[in-house]
């Protein structure tokens, strides 16, 4: 092992192929070379490169280096990478916290389908600590239509403890829409619990 590690480094000093990257992470037992090797194939952007960084995303044994894979590949902007994040995080042998992380880089994409997945993803069954971190990146970003949309998941929601995550947002929020709604849940929501909450986040109002 040591002498493929050796080998490996040398080869990335010497600025060695795509094809040479591929053989030597296939062959490497070592995973911080294999991740120094997942750096360099993303520095490459040829199709090759691309290629290897999407199956390791996909299916690689180790999660640290799918994570690092999928970080790699969240650097391209395009439509396509777009699509690929999506798809990564539907994969459901990806890490919970792989997933939340592309949940966080969906939304600093902005556009349409970022924005759709988003919201997909707080009305859906997945894991509440995902529903709830596509809810909170919902709140980070957005005007008056953003408001609008969490006001919705709200009303749409049967979680509680989601739908005071979507309280907390709203008190975050600067809209008189956001304030409204806060008011309506203090005054007449049927839980409690949530009444509290929104008047918690009332109260914080200057």
């Amino acid at each position: 092992m040591i002498a493929l590690t050796l080998t490996a480094l040398l080869a990335l000093q010497a600025g060695s192929g795509t094809a040479t990257l591929v053989s030597l992470y296939d062959q490497s037992r070592d995973s911080d070379t294999k991740e120094t090797i997942i750096r360099h194939l993303a520095d490459r952007h040829d199709q090759e490169a691309t290629t290897k960084l999407i199956a390791i995303a996909k299916g690689d044994a180790d999660t640290d280096l799918r994570e690092a894979a999928v970080r790699v590949l969240a650097d391209e902007s395009s439509d396509d990478r777009t699509a690929l994040l999506i798809e990564l995080y539907d994969d459901q042998r990806q890490d919970v916290g792989v997933r939340e992380w592309i949940i966080r880089r969906l939304a600093d994409r902005g556009g349409d389908k970022p924005l759709q997945k988003l919201i997909a993803i707080a009305k859906s069954n997945d894991d509440d600590d995902l529903r709830e971190t596509a809810i909170r990146q919902l709140g980070d970003n957005g005007g008056e239509e953003r408001t609008r949309l969490l006001i919705e998941l709200y009303d749409t929601m049967a979680n509680s403890d989601l739908q005071e995550t979507v309280i907390r947002v709203l008190g975050d929020r600067s809209d008189g829409r956001a304030w409204q709604k806060l008011e309506t849940i203090a005054k007449s929501d049927g839980s409690s619990d949530l009444r509290d909450a929104a008047i918690r986040q009332l109260a914080r109002r200057p």
